[in-house]
């Protein structure tokens, strides 16, 4: 009845050409228990994308069938069952262009296929993200992470976990019945032979991995979780490549979300991951370097993350030493530099009335800068730091000014 699937792919999204490079597909019956399971490693005809994730070599897949090599089998596995995944739509949109390659439309459905993570959440509201903070809260062991094999198992197990909450027939009986009856196209690669990966040294990636699994969910918009739980996935090696970035876009696109949903939720990602780091009651100064890191691969800025330090602490987070972490005295002298939103005038009454002396040139007496742009290469930028001037963000300068300025700044 049901076809437990999971993929590792060269990249997030299908429509940047992305390929499938190793499925999982472990069949289980209306009650949830096993019935077999399969596997293969795939050649995608192109290189492997994030390695560091999947830990898939290129040695290992230089005699791997290609995906049209076992379309016919992996066909044969899926046809009138419902298809379950962790995060599925990921899976699905991946599969779905795999067989569009091979001009053919296949019947895999999103809307007809049960997700573990929406069902976590339905049954467990404060049920985690990932597969892994699932598993653990479901006592279902997790090995060998990112290995198709391993995450479909895992999968499987949770699912019929969950399926024990139900009453038999389940709630989608009904959808069942409706994919049971959808005729598959014919389809090559019968007699693909799978190859299956060698062992290779894997696991999470440090702390940063295990952070993720305890940030919590976010219920709007809808597609909130799909997006972040791609995000979960790539910075589990704490670092985003522009490659990413740009397939975060597409992910966003292909999601529906907007560009400024886009950006609160990676500000909610920021607090979410600074109150999972402060949880321990103390934080290195190597955490904080990685989450500055990521905070700025996510539009932030570290005092964002001191913000979000500061509230996970209630107050007990030390922020670091750094120019204008702790304000600067009255009297002290600065220079703005750079086209900001409000007139220069405005910002220039704001640091007279905060008690700062505002000057039009950098000079050796000069305390700071404000900038719009902390990187510019303006005259008055280079001029500080030739002199040792410290230079700051406008969002930082507004943070010192009366609480009366920093609404109208905001």
């Amino acid at each position: 009845m049901y076809a437990v699937i999971d993929t590792e792919t060269t990249g997030l999204s299908p429509g940047h050409r992305h390929r499938v490079i190793e499925i999982a597909v472990v069949l289980l019956d209306a009650h949830g228990r096993f019935e077999q399971e399969w596997v293969t490693l795939l050649n995608p005809q192109r290189d492997l994308g994030p390695q560091h994730i999947h830990g898939i070599l290129t040695a290992d897949v230089l005699a791997a069938p290609q995906f049209e090599d076992v379309a016919a089998r992996l066909g044969e596995l899926l046809a009138g069952r419902m298809v379950v995944g962790h995060n599925v739509e990921f899976d699905l949109g991946f599969l779905r262009a795999e067989f569009a390659r091979l001009g053919v439309t296949v019947p895999l459905i999103t809307e007809r296929s049960m997700c573990t993570m929406a069902l976590a959440g339905y049954l467990y509201p404060r049920a985690k993200r990932t597969l892994g903070a699932c598993c653990s809260a479901a006592g279902i062991p997790l090995e060998g992470w990112h290995s198709a094999l391993a995450d479909t198992r895992a999968t499987a197990q949770l699912f019929s976990h969950y399926l024990r909450a139900f009453p038999s027939p389940p709630p989608w009986q009904w959808a069942y019945e409706e994919i049971r009856g959808l005729r598959w196209p014919a389809l090559p690669g019968a007699h693909g032979v799978p190859t299956v990966r060698p062992v290779h040294a894997s696991g999470r990636h440090g702390w940063m991995s295990r952070l993720v699994d305890q940030l919590p969910r976010v219920p709007d918009p809808p597609q909130a979780d799909s997006y972040l739980a791609v995000l979960d996935m790539i910075l589990a090696d704490r670092d985003i490549n522009q490659a990413e970035a740009d397939q975060l876009v597409h992910v966003a696109t292909d999601l529906g979300l907007t560009r400024s949903q886009v950006d609160e939720l990676h500000q909610v990602y920021v607090t979410d991951l600074a109150d999972a780091l402060w949880s321990g009651g103390s934080i290195t100064p190597e955490e904080r370097h990685d989450l500055d890191r990521v905070a700025a691969m996510l539009g932030q800025r570290p005092v964002d993350v001191d913000d979000a330090l500061l509230r996970a602490s209630n107050g007990r987070y030390v922020v670091p030493a750094r120019p204008g972490s702790t304000g600067f005295p009255p009297g002290s002298s600065l220079v703005f530099t750079g086209d900001m939103v409000e007139p220069r005038e405005v910002w220039w009454d704001r640091a007279v009335v905060a008690g700062f002396v505002p000057q039009e040139a950098v000079r050796p007496d000069t305390t700071f800068v404000v900038a719009a742009d902390v990187d510019s290469l303006s005259v008055k930028a280079r001029a500080a730091r030739s002199l040792g001037v410290p230079i700051i963000a406008v969002e930082d300068f507004t943070r010192m000014l009366p609480n009366t300025n920093q609404q109208k700044a905001g």
